[in-house]
């Protein structure tokens, strides 16, 4: 009754302000303060809401939300909302940085992604913040695309539980809070890899991959939609009938609220041709059920003339408007106390989640490949080199800290707790050709008795397409950073096999949103990491793992190629995608299926090791009401705790459409002290046996189902 009784009071210029956020909210910044006269001559209706700024520190964002809300407040009864960017962090001056999402999916702990979102919603509310423009559900599906760091890997199955769990835990304390989900849908398999680029997948990948995120993490509670930028199957995503009418709208129901990608209705004209102009992408877009433009593409003084003009009718804006009251009023924001310098001083970037941001990082890190060297020995000395190691890389819609300690401090400080040293060396930068350093990188080498490497990529930016301003010009991965090659950039493999050539054991640290193609590298390093962007308290964490403080307890979200040239490639391929002739080649000796290589990953998707070997001893599947019943039996045989991410895959044997090789449909957590077994009990649902037939329908067909996990795999036979 509120919501109709406040629509009926506003004007039509105040219902019209509730279709615009501003994306820019450093045009009403001035000293630091919100710049009340500007708002009004610029918004005298008031305004749906805007970002929050980035460039304030939290309480100085706290006060600007206070001056905002009475700024606006005698503009009109709706009070404004703030968002944010929030991928990992709250973006701006003083949150808490956590591992950017391809290092969460990583963990593959969703309770962990529960955790670390339930600070940053805490952090958000705190400053005023009321909205995320987070999480990111997009698969990622190809790694030469530079958003894939902003994802939780290839998996569906994954993808989705983290998605859920960041939605749950943004809404844990109080509700009063809202998700925006992105990007609707398919964004992540762009054609060449390519940032915007179109998107080809078949009704059926969409229905029984790309969708599922979406939908569990609306039900888990996400009050929003981002479309995505692109076009899917040749019709772009904000104008698309299927994704927002007949499947967000109508099949699913969802009441919420729709926000434009930022540019993107502008980009239906300017950049995919599909409108004759911005007046026509709006319409189009509201006729699609788009409610909120960021940025605005049409002023409300350009809805007018077109309401008069009986291009857009009064039911259509009342329709939009009451969807974004009531999304307003679900998260009480009518009602909100003003932010408070005390509840801000002792919450965002308090010591707990500091203390957390470790545990996500030490859980984010992947070990790839161990000949012995690790863990580092007490009183060793140790080189140091590369890049990465000098500079903290935290990831995109992050901004630059020089609070935060490099990996390269990080060892220097653990190195000395036991008595070691470090020599440190750059050798080389992420681009360019200069290779005068790897002579001072060579003698640090040839000096220490154990190499680490530090190479990767570079991403350190805190806007998307077209919006705000970056510290380095020079990045090589992240939205818009594409690469066509998963090579480190520069001259940083050459490093990597001048340190091999030393002799010294050499261990590879990769700090990089994406998987790294190495070659030779990394057959002949001694030790392999990935370790994504693992967040402000990330070197911390690498050093502590090097050393064997904790054990390694992370697997790969996304397959590792062993060239580019094997793209798309993901572990829930269907048989054909595999090859046929299985005879691969090598330039010796040509072959099929690849004349001169193979089609195999150089690392799949959920691979990972520890310090303690686990091996599992047991695995029994069994037909039950809903889905299949698991167990799996493991046992430590190191003598390091371990922490066990249990990966349960599947595979329909046999379907009237191809189905994967395999996928993942179970995810567990296994806690094995050193020496002793455990087990973990699994339950499989049904709509993870099923799949989308030709005629568009959910089927489980009758048949038998290999289920694996680990070394270990049985059958079961199930019934329709």
């Amino acid at each position: 009754m509120f919501i109709e009784t406040l629509l009926q009071s506003l004007t039509v210029d105040q219902k019209l302000a509730q279709l615009s956020a501003e994306g820019s909210p450093g045009r009403f910044v001035k000293n630091g303060k919100f710049d009340a006269d500007k708002a009004r001559r610029e918004c005298p209706h008031g305004i749906c809401g805007m970002m929050a700024p980035i460039d304030l520190t939290p309480e100085e964002i706290g006060e600007w939300v206070c001056e905002m809300r009475e700024c606006f407040s005698d503009l009109t009864p709706v009070p404004p909302i703030l968002m944010c960017e929030s991928l990992h962090g709250i973006l701006g001056k003083g949150s808490t940085v956590f591992p950017q999402s391809i290092g969460m999916g990583a963990s593959f702990d969703p309770e962990l992604m529960q955790r670390v979102a339930r600070a940053i919603g805490r952090e958000a509310k705190a400053m005023g913040i009321r909205m995320s423009l987070a999480p990111d559900l997009d698969l990622g599906r190809d790694p030469r695309w530079g958003r894939i760091e902003e994802t939780y890997g290839e998996s569906p199955f994954l993808t989705a539980k983290m998605g859920e769990a960041y939605v749950a835990g943004l809404l844990a304390d109080d509700g009063n809070y809202t998700a925006v989900v992105k990007h609707f849908a398919a964004h992540g398999s762009p054609e060449a890899g390519i940032n915007l680029a179109p998107v080809n997948v078949t009704p059926q990948e969409l229905e029984d991959k790309y969708l599922p995120p979406f939908k569990k993490a609306l039900d888990a509670g996400a009050g929003g939609v981002m479309p995505a930028y692109s076009a899917l199957n040749g019709i772009p995503c904000h104008t698309n009938t299927l994704l927002m009418n007949e499947i967000l709208r109508e099949r699913w129901g969802f009441g919420g609220i729709v926000l434009s990608d930022f540019g993107a209705l502008n980009m239906l004209s300017s950049f995919q041709h599909s409108t004759e102009d911005d007046v026509q992408a709006g319409l189009l877009a509201m006729a699609h059920g788009m409610d909120i433009q960021v940025p605005p593409i049409l002023t409300p003084e350009k809805w007018k003339e077109l309401l008069a003009e009986g291009k857009i009718s009064m039911a259509a804006i009342d329709a939009a408007v009451r969807r974004i009251l009531k999304m307003k009023q679900k998260i009480g924001l009518f009602d909100l106390p003003k932010p408070s310098k005390e509840t801000i001083r002792k919450t965002v970037r308090c010591a707990a989640h500091k203390e957390l941001a470790g545990e996500a990082a030490r859980k984010s890190i992947v070990l790839l490949k161990n000949d012995g060297v690790l863990p580092l020995h007490s009183g060793s000395k140790i080189a140091v080199v590369g890049p990465n190691a000098f500079t903290v890389q935290l990831g995109d819609y992050a901004l630059p800290r020089f609070d935060v300690k490099t990996p390269a401090e990080a060892i220097a400080e653990r190195a000395g707790k036991s008595g070691g040293s470090v020599i440190s060396a750059k050798g080389c930068e992420v681009f360019g050709s200069d290779v005068s350093g790897f002579a001072e990188a060579q003698k640090a080498a040839q000096a220490a008795d154990v190499v680490i490497c530090v190479i990767g990529g570079k991403s350190m930016k805190g806007y998307g397409v077209g919006w705000g301003s970056e510290e380095e010009s020079i990045l090589t991965c992240g939205e818009g950073c594409d690469m066509h090659d998963l090579t480190p950039g520069g001259p940083q493999l050459d490093l990597v096999r001048k340190m091999i050539g030393t002799g010294k054991p050499v261990v590879i640290v990769m700090i990089d949103g994406r998987p790294e193609t190495l070659f030779d590298a990394a057959e002949n390093c001694s030790a392999l990491i990935a370790a994504w962007y693992p967040g402000e308290e990330g070197s911390a964490a690498l050093a502590g793992l090097l050393y064997g403080d904790c054990n390694f307890s992370a697997k790969l979200p996304v397959t590792f190629p062993k060239h580019v040239g094997q793209l798309p490639l993901y572990h829930d391929r269907v048989p054909g995608a595999w090859g046929f002739y299985k005879a691969p080649g090598t330039p010796e000796k040509p072959g099929r299926d690849y004349v001169f290589g193979d089609p195999l990953a150089a690392y799949e998707f959920g691979y990972g090791l520890g310090y303690s070997e686990i091996e599992y001893t047991s695995l029994k599947a069994e037909r039950v009401k809903g889905g299949l019943w698991v167990r799996v039996e493991m046992i430590n045989k190191g003598s390091f705790d371990a922490e066990e991410p249990v990966l349960i895959f599947i595979r329909d044997e046999t379907a009237c459409l191809p189905q994967p090789v395999k996928k993942l449909a179970a995810l567990g957590k296994a806690f094995l002290p050193a020496g002793e077994a455990g087990a973990t009990e699994l339950k499989i649902p049904d709509e993870q046996l099923m799949f989308t037939d030709a005629k568009m329908q959910k089927r489980l067909e009758a048949g038998w189902f290999t289920v694996t996990a680990g070394t270990c795999r049985t059958r079961v036979y199930v019934e329709e």
